[in-house]
């Protein structure tokens, strides 16, 4: 076990498939109730009752983070099942707006859709949990951004720009919560082969790009991807969404109550700082 969570609920966004999902998985396994928020309530549920089937506890709530009533309604009713929210991972996010990776250039859709979920939706969430967390003086939130947040990106200026504002948000959170007893920290992942992965590749292997036109002789977007990622990163592998869960795990936990307001890379080497 690399935390102990028992007893704690963990509150996670967009949690029923790829990332959140596995970060679900790894909170479960330290003894988390698991409280699985997801714009799609029926996947939310069926993800929840796989975890129930498997022997941890999980609950399922509708969350749409970018709509502040959905977000009260979703936070009231996980509050009345399980009495109290102790730990908290935004992880809801996207890269665009619908069916951009069916086009090359970015737009004004994807702009404003990008930060309405990466940035407000933590923001959203963040609000109105801290509330909960201030009166017992205790609690931890991580936040799940991107080693995109860190560098630049012609292809994707827009998520790049959004995860960027979320480490800078994860600071700010920081020092305003720490005379509660809270700690908020930020993960940001390297290349995880999940649904939005497999669409950015697609992108790039239908489009092309200024940054991968030298791989043009891949044959698919699997294959661009683990190409992209072998020479990008100094581990020369992919990550995972467990990886992902481990290090939440661990900032959620009382072995990280004195590390808050970092922004902290698990990315294979591919950003240094």
């Amino acid at each position: 076990m690399i935390a102990d969570l028992t007893g704690k609920n963990a509150l996670i966004t967009g949690a029923a498939n790829g990332l959140g999902k596995g970060i679900a998985q790894i909170l479960a396994q330290q003894g988390a109730c698991i409280i699985i928020a997801d714009i799609d309530g029926n996947a939310a549920k069926l993800t929840a009752d796989e975890f129930i089937s498997l022997g941890y506890r999980a609950i399922s709530l509708q969350m749409d983070v970018t709509n502040i009533d959905s977000v009260d309604t979703a936070v009231a009713s996980a509050i009345d099942k399980v009495g109290h929210i102790d730990k908290l991972v935004n992880n809801a996010g996207v890269i665009g707006a619908p069916g951009w990776h069916e086009r090359l250039e970015v737009t004004e859709e994807d702009w404003d859709f990008t930060f309405s979920v990466n940035v407000k939706g933590i923001v959203h969430v963040t609000d109105r949990i801290q509330g909960d967390m201030m009166k017992e003086t205790k609690g931890s939130i991580v936040n799940i951004a991107s080693v995109a947040g860190k560098m630049g990106n012609p292809d994707r200026p827009n998520y790049n720009a959004s995860k960027a504002a979320a480490i800078s948000y994860t600071k700010s959170s920081a020092l305003k919560l720490a005379k509660f007893n809270i700690n908020v920290n930020c993960i940001c992942p390297g290349n995880i082969w999940t649904p939005m992965w497999d669409k950015i590749s697609m992108r790039q292997f239908n489009f092309g790009s200024e940054i991968f036109s030298e791989f043009s002789d891949v044959e698919n977007n699997r294959e661009l991807f683990h190409k992209i990622t072998e020479l990008s990163t100094p581990l020369m592998r992919d990550q995972s969404a467990e990886d992902i869960g481990y290090a939440a795990a661990f900032l959620l936990s009382d072995s990280a109550r004195n590390i808050t307001g970092q922004a902290i890379n698990v990315d294979g080497g591919r950003v240094m700082g």
